[in-house]
């Protein structure tokens, strides 16, 4: 007698159950690094992955036995980056993509012999794990080639997320909503992502999105990568990436997002005498207008979780600049970047810029660093047609020196050639005077991967103009205009800039500070990777310079450093040693110290420069650096350490000190700056940071304590206590003492 066909179901899916989960336990043994084909690097291939459509979600636990990866096709391998470009990597990696109409699902098999080797001591959001073992997913929505959304995670499931703009910036305060959960064996680290598909924009149209994937394995400062495995290569590339396929029926939703706070704050002044509560509530909503255009109007938008600026020590003449840490100005920042002036990422730090012709934090900062509250903010950011825009206006509270300001900023750019841009951008307003302020300018980007047949370029020219009526500056139109070049090749980098900035330019939106110069800068680097010394990773020579005159080409400052020592060992502790030469022709007497004045004229000095740094993969590591020298018609000694403790993902401290003694003419003084970082992490979306920070400048010690819960993905908790000390040489006094408790959730439909 036949089986009812139900019938016959129900005896075989414990069989069908059976033989899927051994199927996913044999792609969990390690396997072997397989032979790396040559087309894979050849200079344009791109790899290909079809992605598998399912009726059923995988559950995002960090244990992949799930039916739907026994089906999915398999992507790698992963292929070695750095050091060794295009050999296999010490352990192999694997991973798959699955999706529905409302989630993108990937799986990761990131095999390891030595499972107890794995580097995973970080677990903050956002934090960036470089020190650790992580992977990286980097997603082109619009498979456009220039733009995307970047991903990382680690073994302990800490995430980091960014926009990717025009191939070259990655904005890594942009905050998104994904899950990610990992899991570790003894067969390695094995990591389940869902991507909701509300928190990208993309076109529903489109079957392929662009999709490149690495890998770090800490222990061996060994990097991989899928598509495009050469050393320049950065994951954020977006005209290298590999192609997911076989996408469609992706629902966006209605496109709107709401993002109100509620917040209640108390402060206890104790030189006024005075206590006083506030109770706030505001918030942002975002409406997609089309798949590539985004509308956001914040009312009373608030800034009170931003992390607290890291004090610095400025022994110039001019002022020091300060990063951008407010969510609403950083999500889409990457739109309004300008002539390539943001400054760029350089042996793992970002450098600071020289010029900008908007700066978004004179946005409710006042000229004294305090801020000045905005009772309203518009945001337009997209693609409309081939342009890509980005519009803020904003309306700042009036103050008791100022009435209420507006402010305006407006960039477009539309994409030319293969990779290129050109673009324009104004500013109206001063957020710091009553007087009108205009800037207008244009760009042009120039961006190749295959300059001379191999290298990558990247060259910008620009030109602006402001108009103001301040009687500081003359009320016609003053110019700037400037250029620079980058070219990271695997063994060399060459970078090049100049600029010129009119004596009566004034972009009061903008940072600027010095007028009437024309500037010159070049670095030059020499950077092999030997094969045949055990020990030695890789050495560095390096010549950095800058000249800077006035309009009349008469030098008034100068730079440059030479870097003739700089040794990475295979352990990745690295030494190095510089030449520092410096020239200064201030015209005006300057106060470089209370009391101490450096008078006009010209000083030349030099400069040696030694520092040690150990290796960020152990649990105890620091970097050190002496310097000694003359300073302009003295001398000044400098200590600088830093002083990692990380004994656990749970826990962690960085202390940093430098102390520096100056001997001149008019007296002498030290310069002592402290801070101390303690961070308690109870999981990856519950966090404590606490900062304190002291300087013997101000006298002043400051705590900041950050208490983050992110109970649900997008919905997020802040107690945040801000407390100020005053020194009074018998002990430190409370002057100050802020507490904000803060509501915050993201709805999105």
């Amino acid at each position: 007698m036949p089986l009812h066909p139900k019938t016959a179901f129900t005896l075989i899916a414990p069989l069908v159950a059976l033989v899927n989960s051994i199927a996913v336990d044999i792609a969990r043994t390690i396997p072997d690094n397989p032979e790396i084909p040559a087309y894979r690097l050849e200079r344009g291939y791109k790899p290909q992955i079809t992605a598998i459509r399912v009726e059923i979600p995988p559950k995002i636990d960090g244990v992949l036995d799930d039916e739907a990866w026994s089906n999915a096709e398999v992507g790698g391998p992963i292929i070695q980056n750095s050091p060794r470009a295009g050999k296999a990597m010490d352990q192999q990696t694997e991973f798959r993509v699955a999706y529905d109409s409302n989630n993108i699902y990937v799986a990761v098999w990131c095999w390891d012999s030595e499972p107890d080797k794995i580097v995973a001591r970080y677990m903050r959001r956002d934090d960036s794990m470089r020190p650790d073992d992580y992977v990286i997913i980097a997603l082109d929505t619009f498979n456009d080639q220039r733009n995307g959304y970047w991903f990382r995670f680690n073994p302990n499931g800490t995430r980091q997320d960014g926009i990717i703009s025009n191939n070259i910036n990655i904005n890594v305060q942009w905050d998104g909503i994904w899950n990610v959960k990992t899991e570790v064996t003894e067969k390695g680290w094995f990591a389940e992502v869902a991507f909701p598909l509300n928190t990208f924009s993309f076109d529903p149209d489109s079957t392929e999105w662009g999709l490149n994937v690495n890998r770090n394995i800490k222990r061996v400062s060994q990097r991989g990568i899928w598509s495009s495995p050469r050393s320049s290569m950065r994951s954020y590339y977006m005209a290298e990436a590999g192609t997911l396929k076989g996408l469609s029926g992706l629902k966006q939703g209605l496109g709107l997002e709401l993002n109100p706070y509620l917040l209640g704050k108390e402060s206890d002044n104790r030189e006024s005498g005075e206590s006083e509560f506030n109770f706030e509530w505001g918030g942002d909503f975002r409406y997609r207008i089309s798949p590539k255009l985004s509308a956001t109007v914040s009312y009373n938008t608030d800034f009170a979780a931003a992390e607290t600026d890291a004090r610095q020590i400025n022994l110039t003449r001019f002022s020091a600049f300060f990063p951008e840490k407010r969510r609403f100005f950083l999500e889409e920042a990457g739109v309004f970047n300008f002539g390539g002036l943001e400054g760029r990422v350089r042996r793992g730090a970002r450098t600071s810029p020289v010029f900008l012709p908007y700066f978004s934090r004179r946005i409710g900062l006042n000229s004294r660093g305090q801020v000045a509250p905005l009772v309203g903010a518009a945001k337009l950011t997209g693609r409309v047609g081939d342009f890509d825009v980005g519009i803020i206006n904003a309306l700042l509270e009036s103050g008791e020196e100022l009435g209420s300001q507006n402010t305006f900023v407006g960039r477009v750019s539309k994409p030319v050639l293969d990779q290129s841009t050109v673009g324009a951008i104004v500013t109206h307003g001063d957020p710091n005077s009553d007087y009108d302020n205009l800037v207008v300018g244009s760009d042009f980007q120039y961006l190749s991967n295959n300059f001379l047949d191999k290298y990558r370029l990247e060259a910008n020219a620009f030109i602006l103009a402001s108009q103001s009526d301040n009687p500081k500056f003359d009320g016609g139109l003053a110019p700037s205009f400037g250029g620079n070049f980058v070219l990271p090749a695997d063994e060399f980098e060459l970078e090049g800039s100049f600029l010129q900035i009119d004596e009566d330019f004034n972009p009061a939106m903008g940072f600027a500070p010095r007028r009437g110069i024309r500037r010159l800068g070049s670095t030059l680097t020499y950077q092999p990777r030997p094969e045949d010394i055990a020990w030695l990773r890789q050495y560095y020579l390096i010549y950095e310079g800058e000249y800077v005159t006035n309009l009349s080409n008469q030098l008034e400052s100068s730079r440059h450093v030479f870097t003739p020592l700089s040794f990475v060992f295979e352990s990745s502790d690295s030494i190095y040693f510089r030449f520092e030469n410096s020239f200064d022709a201030p015209l005006n007497d300057f106060e470089i110290s209370d009391g101490i004045v450096i008078p006009s004229g010209d000083y030349e000095w030099n400069r040696g420069i030694i520092g040690v740094s150990t290796a960020t993969k152990r649990m105890v590591n620091m970097t050190h650096e002496f310097t000694s020298g003359s300073f302009y018609n003295g001398d000044r000694t400098e200590n600088r350490t830093k002083l990692n403790y990380l004994p656990s993902k749970h826990f962690g401290t960085a202390l940093s000190y430098t102390i520096q003694n100056v001997e001149l003419p008019g007296g002498e003084f030290d310069v002592k700056l402290a801070s101390l970082t303690a961070l308690v992490n109870i999981t990856p979306d519950f966090t404590w940071t606490n900062v304190a920070q002291y300087d013997n400048k101000s006298d002043t010690l400051g705590i900041n304590s950050r208490l983050i819960w992110e109970y649900q993905p997008g919905k997020r908790i802040f107690l945040v206590f801000n407390q100020s000390y005053l020194d009074e040489r018998t002990g430190f006094v409370r002057e100050q003492m802020d507490t904000t408790l803060k509501l915050s959730s993201i709805y999105r439909f």
